[in-house]
Order: structure tokens, then C-alpha cells, then sequence
């Protein structure tokens, strides 16, 4: 079942625990590795589309056909070079930067002779695996709290950068890559931190409305990764991308993770990539769109770092 058809003309948030919850803490809630996708309605027909959103697409079509140049090709090879650079960006940024806050609600400006009522915003239902989460509201604010300041901060420092790839226009034939990467990562950081503190209002306001999600729930149980023979050696399971020694936990286990104190014993992942092609159907995306390339590049993320957490 898709959540798509019954939100055409709204913006949904869709939350995908990638793993148990951390030993750490961050703002006073226990740490809890979690994907967030944007449901955002198409642009109105008939509206004329701005300036920023042309040349995002102009620059997006100018890269992939980068990746189309032949193998060996000096154009090939920046593409394939520029893909693992992206890779080692946060996937917390990658996810916030893709949401269009201009296609989501407003909500009313609180002021004046007129008295708005909380009830007369409009709101943002946030789908979650009740399973694999408790609530993602607090871990949610936590996470808007921590990145609103990074990324108005990497905005200016690599807006300010910039400038100083201006000696390699000089050389000929070959495009300015340094500045081009430069000012992509200043925009990646603006986009990510207009997404957070948009979303910030919103979860101020109590705007954000979770909604436990049953279908979730069963893709979770689905693709949770394959508990392994207690009297088999420690390796990780061919479908499971987890580190050795984890398991998966039971329902009533992680019903409990988030946001309250972590579970004892070592955090380990909660889906497979198995499960990719499973949660596009769910969401009514297209089969290998930037969808799935994100959850996969969030799922090996998730799967590094509990590897350095647990050394």
C-alpha cells in the first residue's frame, strides 16, 4: 500500500529507523540513526517555476550526462570521482536538502488584532514504524536543534570559499571543478538548513503529527536482518550489512528504543537492502530512483558508524 494517493496536495514525512539506538546522546536524547523522507505534493500546474529550481535542474542534467560519457572518458571518471564524494556526505544532509519547503504548508504568523488558534495551522503527519520506534518526535528535534546551526555554518564558510577556485578558470578545456564543488556544497548546506528550520517552526508549533504506520511495521519484521546461529561463528549474515555479534531485536524490545535509554548490548541495523525495493513500492516511487540510492548510501552510513562505536 502506497501513502502516496491520499497525499497528492500534502506534504508527508516519512521516518525509517535505520538502527537501535546509540549509547550516546545528543541534545539529551539517546541517539537514534534515522532516515527521513520527504513527501512533497508536485509543483501547481500553470505556476511558473523560479529561477533556483531551473538551475537546479540545468546542473542536475548537466551531471548525469557526465555519467553517460564512456569508461575511461576524463568526464566518466569526474562523475564516478564526484559520486564517492557525495557518498561521504551525511545522509542526514542529503535527506534534508531534498525537501522543497515551498511546495509544503505556511503556518500563521501568531500577532496582532487577530487570535489563531493552535488548531488553525495547518500540520505534517510523520509516518513511523511504531515496532522500531516508540515516537521520532524528540529524536526529530533533537536532530533539527543539532543540524540548523551546521548547516547555516557550512553555507557561509563554503559560500566564502568560493571565490578563491577562481585561479583554476585559467586552465583551458577542463570545467573549474573546484569552484563548481564549492558552490554546490554552499547550496547543499542552504537547502539543508532552510528544510531544518522549517521543520524546526513546525515541531515548536506541535505541528508534526505522528501516525504509527501497520505496513511499516510488517516491512520491518519483513527485512530485519537474519538473527544468526548462536552456535555458528560470529560473521555477518550474507543478506544483513550489520557487524558481527548483533542481533536483531525482538518487537517488544525495540517498541522500547526511542527516545527513552538505549537497549543493553551493542546497536545493530534494522533493515537489509532488502528492503529498498520494498519500502519504494510502499512509498509509490520509481524503482531505482534517487530514492533508493539515498537509503542505500544511509544504510552503509549507519552500518560505519556503528562499527567505530562499538571499537
Amino acid at each position: 500500500m502506497s501513502v502516496i494517493p491520499s497525499t497528492k496536495r500534502a506534504v508527508r514525512i516519512i521516518a525509517l529507523p535505520l538502527a537501535t539506538p546509540s549509547a550516546r546522546k545528543s541534545h539529551g536524547v539517546v541517539e537514534h540513526l534515522t532516515y527521513y523522507h520527504f513527501v512533497t505534493p508536485p509543483p501547481m500546474e500553470g505556476k511558473t517555476r523560479n529561477w533556483a529550481a531551473w538551475v537546479q535542474n540545468k546542473a542536475a542534467d548537466l551531471w548525469a550526462g557526465l555519467g553517460k560519457a564512456p569508461e575511461g572518458n576524463w568526464r566518466r571518471k569526474s562523475f564516478l570521482y564526484g559520486e564517492r564524494l557525495v557518498d561521504h556526505l551525511d545522509f542526514e544532509e542529503l535527506a534534508l536538502k531534498s525537501f522543497d519547503t515551498s511546495l509544503g504548508p505556511k503556518l500563521l504568523h501568531v500577532g496582532g488584532k487577530d487570535t489563531i488558534k493552535p488548531t488553525d495551522n495547518p500540520t505534517i503527519p510523520l509516518i513511523y514504524p511504531s515496532s522500531a520506534c516508540e515516537s521520532p518526535i524528540p529524536h526529530l528535534r533533537a536532530l533539527l536543534e543539532k543540524r540548523t546551526p551546521r548547516h547555516k555554518k557550512g553555507a557561509i564558510v563554503w559560500l566564502a570559499v568560493s571565490p578563491l577556485t577562481a585561479p583554476f578558470m585559467l586552465i583551458p578545456i577542463i570545467p573549474n571543478f573546484p569552484f563548481f564543488f564549492c558552490a554546490w556544497r554552499a547550496w547543499s548546506h542552504y537547502r539543508a538548513f532552510k528544510a531544518s528550520q522549517y521543520l524546526e517552526s513546525f515541531v515548536e508549533r506541535g505541528a508534526v503529527l505522528p501516525q504509527p504506520s501497520s505496513e511499516l511495521d510488517a516491512l520491518y519484521a519483513e527485512y530485519a536482518p537474519v538473527q544468526p546461529d548462536p552456535e555458528a561463528p560470529e560473521t555477518p549474515h550474507p543478506g544483513s550489512s550489520y557487524p558481527p555479534g548483533n542481533t536483531p531485536m525482538s518487537a517488544a524490545e525495540t517498541q522500547k528504543s526511542c527516545p527513552g535509554a538505549a537497549e543493553t548490548g551493542r546497536p545493530h541495523l534494522l533493515l537489509t537492502r532488502a528492503a529498498v525495493p520494498a519500502l519504494e513500492k510502499f512509498l509509490g516511487l520509481p524503482s531505482g530512483g534517487s530514492f533508493a540510492s539515498d537509503v542505500y548510501r544511509a544504510l552503509e552510513q549507519a552500518r560505519l558508524r556503528l562499527e567505530r562505536e562499538g571499537r
